[in-house]
């Protein structure tokens, strides 16, 4: 009987070892962040879309891109939602971007008001010169979407990085230096720039303006969790694509984000987050369906730029357009996409 029981013992830890092992690979791991990029995610999750498709979605949230690339190089995560450090993974980390979420805007470009820059005449969304430009230390971070701006802001004058002083720190401590003096431009996102504004400082010029191409946050995962889950990858931008059009009403949006900003300790006011929506659309259904729309347009000449400032490798360039696949939100929205 001892025998028996010992054998019934052993049988039944094996069967709940493959349960637990199967109830792991069921599981989707999303990794994202509590600002515009998520929102759809946790949306998503708050209205059981993930639950209604037959989906076990856990969603981790990070501070910034940079580690949910690690997570992603590491295997530990399945799907990754996020903003411009994805690029590096499509270049470096055998990715696929998978889907647009929303666009980048709010993203400037300042100066003091007495500055000899700002007395420049407007010109196609610009204001500067490359006499008053040539020189000027300019104060935000570097390797990410900040510098891409300033670098194609001076070559709209013919200038290049070594005619210019690009100081690296991060966006709150690049304001903070500014308003105290330091520096003579200061590159900034949301919330600082809309807060440059409401301050008097004079916006030289936005991302947009600067390079000519509109910057999006989306969606990608690694190659091989695209072999070994497809079909769970689908549903799961199924319902990103669901609640991104659901995000369209401006006053669910509002609600929402202020919810999860407020869980998350981000301060924004009314009138910071009225910007926000404003200028960051999300890319829903018709936004796809419109003529000229190409998923991950923008990740061409931001892979030339990154090669040019040596972020990425050369040999690695050719990786992120190859990476661009638009088969998931073609299924999504039930029109063929193109890849930009």
């Amino acid at each position: 009987m001892k025998k028996v029981s010992a054998i019934v013992l052993a049988i039944c830890i094996v069967f709940s070892l493959c349960a637990i092992s199967a109830s792991a690979d069921g599981v989707l791991k999303v990794g994202t962040m509590p600002l515009t990029v998520g929102i759809p995610v946790l949306y998503a999750q708050q209205e059981g879309y993930f639950e209604e498709a037959g989906l076990n979605v856990e969603v981790n949230i990070f501070a910034s891109g940079a580690p949910i690339n690690e997570a992603i190089a590491a295997g530990e995560l399945d799907v990754a939602v996020s903003g411009f450090a994805s690029v590096y993974s499509l270049a470096n980390a055998n990715c696929v971007w998978l889907a647009d979420v929303n666009t980048t805007g709010g993203i400037m470009l300042f100066a003091r008001p007495d500055a000899a820059i700002a007395q420049n005449e407007e010109v196609d969304g610009l204001i500067g010169s490359a006499e008053t430009l040539k020189g000027l230390k300019i104060l935000g971070p570097l390797g990410v979407v900040a510098q891409y701006m300033v670098e194609s802001y001076a070559a709209n004058y013919g200038l290049t990085p070594d005619d210019i002083d690009e100081v690296n720190m991060d966006y709150a401590a690049a304001y903070q230096a500014f308003i105290t003096g330091e520096g003579d431009l200061v590159a900034l996102n949301p919330p600082y720039s809309y807060t440059a504004q409401s301050e008097g400082y004079v916006k030289l010029c936005t991302l947009e303006d600067a390079t000519r191409i509109e910057l999006v946050d989306g969606c990608f995962a690694p190659a091989y969790v695209l072999e070994k889950k497809s079909d769970d990858v689908q549903l799961f931008i199924n319902c990103l694509v669901k609640a991104i059009d659901a995000l369209q009403d401006e006053a669910v949006r509002t609600e929402f984000t202020k919810k999860v900003y407020t869980e998350n300790a981000i301060v924004c006011s009314d009138e910071d987050l009225a910007h926000e929506i404003a200028d960051r659309k999300y890319i829903g259904t018709e936004y796809m369906k419109a003529d000229g729309f190409k998923l991950g347009e923008c990740w061409g000449p931001i892979a030339e730029f990154l090669v040019k400032a040596e972020k990425i490798f050369p040999e690695n360039e050719a990786n992120v357009a190859a990476s661009i696949n638009p088969q998931f939100v073609s299924a999504a929205v039930g029109t063929e996409i193109a890849a930009g």
